[in-house]
């Protein structure tokens, strides 16, 4: 499509600030009707793939989603155990027989 004449784009804003119907402002500055819509057209259409377009720089951050399961929590004599719903058995165990003293 080449280079849009920034000329027509600053005329395109002047009819849509003016506030006046498209036929009576090309009239008033002496411009074809059908000209003025087929800049507008253009101007949109590049407008559009200009927006459409994402610069290379960006990004989305991601975090970390708080789990909505806490698990479970074991609570004994004020000593709290937190498990997840992947919990490592042995390590569990571990702590259970800790507690009970047979191993600390």
């Amino acid at each position: 499509m080449g280079k849009l004449n920034p000329n027509w784009k600053e005329k395109v804003r002047e009819w849509e600030s003016s506030n006046k119907s498209t036929k009576e402002w090309c009239r008033e500055n002496q411009i074809p009707y059908t000209t003025l819509l087929g800049w507008r057209a253009r101007l949109k259409k590049s407008d559009h793939k200009k927006a459409s377009i994402k610069p290379v720089m960006d990004f989305i951050e991601l975090r970390d989603k708080p789990s909505s399961d806490p698990g479970i929590i074991l609570e004994y004599h004020g000593v709290k155990i937190q498990l997840k719903r992947e919990f490592d058995k042995a390590v569990l165990k571990e702590c259970l027989e800790c507690l009970r003293g047979s191993l600390c």
